[in-house]
């Protein structure tokens, strides 16, 4: 990918147009027809000072790139949907460094990013997606740290940077691709720091990857992708954050890996490394005899020098489950307390670096297992999923528990879902395919 690319800004407008009513009066009088709905309020351009949206008056139009500029806040309010306008080319939302989104929804009233056709109509790569741009952690040159898709830089020292907040909110029909390797995801996180909130977040149906992080210290908690058509997570340039509660379902006729993960693609010694802590993941790709071949290649791809721990992992129906590339990698990243089963092709990848993956990761120490059904409850169904592990599932047993540290939930599972109770994800959430 090319990091040096430039950002445009254009001018911001914000308007709300309203049709009147008329009103008879008398019995004489003729029937009035009603008035044309008022048209949607837009957001473009630049926004150089903080302002509040209304729920009431959404669906909003985001029309090209529009941009949250340095010192000040968009607030949207919990029920607000966003609508990427298809007839204005990579439409996206995009928050500069020093910027801040705050898009707090609710179980019951998500607030949803998605494409401004009509349901039915909807496909990847509609409109651009999200970027948050902070002042933490990249493992390039500062002049290199520049964001894909016209983005902005990005990058920094300040580790506790914030960006704002983003709960319960769904991001659907995104990625778009500015020039080959150049291009938008449905989440991109660019050097944001750790005082960011980010939690209950979907990114459904993009057509790039689902949540991409690149550097930075952020946490993220309650994360689904479904239906990427690249990489569900992914994640390098030195991010260095916490992460719990995962999930992963893929398109088994489109999709590439579950995890991609990196170091720095030109330095795999690169400092600050990519070094995230990471509980709890489910990563679901294609059912035995569906899907295309090619799809789903790999659970997990850890390379170029990555480093980091991931604990608590089931890698379902994938071609292969797992590979691991480059020295530098090697004895840096671990994966822990997890579940390989039903791949296509072979649990570990093999290649010619001289590395055996399943030296490495079936160390007993690490406390992994292969060959055994994780036995969840309907993993494979893209109309309604159930991830919960059964009653009799091996996922009860063996887990590894997470530090007490104030984000991390204690469990006694592995996986992304309790196998008690109402799935975290059930009802503020699509799986709608367009």
């Amino acid at each position: 990918m090319d990091l040096r690319r430039r950002n445009r800004r254009i001018g911001f407008a914000l308007t709300a147009l309203f049709g009147g009513i008329l009103v008879g009066c008398g019995d004489d009088d003729p029937v009035n027809p009603p008035p044309p709905p008022p048209a949607a309020n837009i957001l473009s351009g630049t926004i150089t000072s903080s302002m509040t949206l209304d729920a009431a008056n959404s669906p909003y139009l985001i029309q090209g790139t529009t941009i949250i500029e340095d010192g000040a806040t968009l607030t949207i309010p919990a029920g607000t949907e966003l609508h990427g306008d298809v007839d204005f080319t990579g439409s996206a939302l995009i928050v500069r460094q020093g910027g801040r989104l705050v898009a707090q929804g609710t179980a019951t009233d998500p607030i949803v990013f998605t494409s401004s056709r009509a349901p039915g109509q909807r496909t990847r790569g509609d409109w651009g997606g999200v970027v948050l741009n902070g002042r933490s952690n990249c493992n390039f040159p500062a002049s290199e740290c520049v964001g894909e898709g016209n983005s902005g830089p990005y990058g920094g020292t300040d580790v506790n940077d914030d960006s704002g907040v983003m709960s319960y909110v769904r991001i659907e029909y995104a990625g778009f691709e500015v020039s080959f390797g150049n291009e938008l995801n449905g989440l991109t996180l660019n050097g944001v720091g750790a005082g960011t909130q980010l939690d209950h977040i979907q990114s459904h149906f993009g057509s790039d990857d689902g949540i991409e992080f690149f550097g930075g210290t952020v946490d993220l908690k309650f994360a689904i992708v479904t239906g990427a058509s690249d990489d569900s997570f992914d994640y390098s340039t030195g991010w260095q954050g916490r992460g719990q509660f995962w999930l992963v379902q893929h398109d088994p006729d489109d999709a590439d890996n579950g995890f991609e993960i990196d170091g720095n693609e030109e330095n795999f010694d690169a400092t600050p490394l990519t070094d995230p802590v990471i509980y709890n993941v489910t990563l679901v790709g294609k059912e035995s005899g569906t899907g295309s071949a090619g799809e789903s290649p790999r659970g997990i791809i850890f390379r170029r020098g990555t480093a980091g721990t991931v604990y608590n992992v089931v890698v379902l129906g994938f071609e292969k489950g797992i590979d691991i590339d480059q020295t530098e990698t090697v004895g840096r990243v671990e994966i822990r307390n997890s579940y390989f089963f039903g791949q296509q092709d072979v649990t570990f990848e093999g290649d010619d670096d001289g590395i055996d993956e399943s030296a490495i990761v079936m160390n007993a120490a690490w406390g992994n297992v292969t060959g055994v059904d994780p036995a969840l409850t309907d993993p494979f169904n893209l109309a309604a999923p159930d991830f919960r592990p059964t009653a009799g599932s091996p996922l009860l047993a063996g887990f590894a528990s997470p530090p007490s540290d104030g984000f991390f939930d204690q469990v006694s599972y592995i996986g992304a879902v309790d196998p008690d109770g109402t799935p975290w994800y059930e009802g503020w959430i699509t799986l709608d395919r367009n």
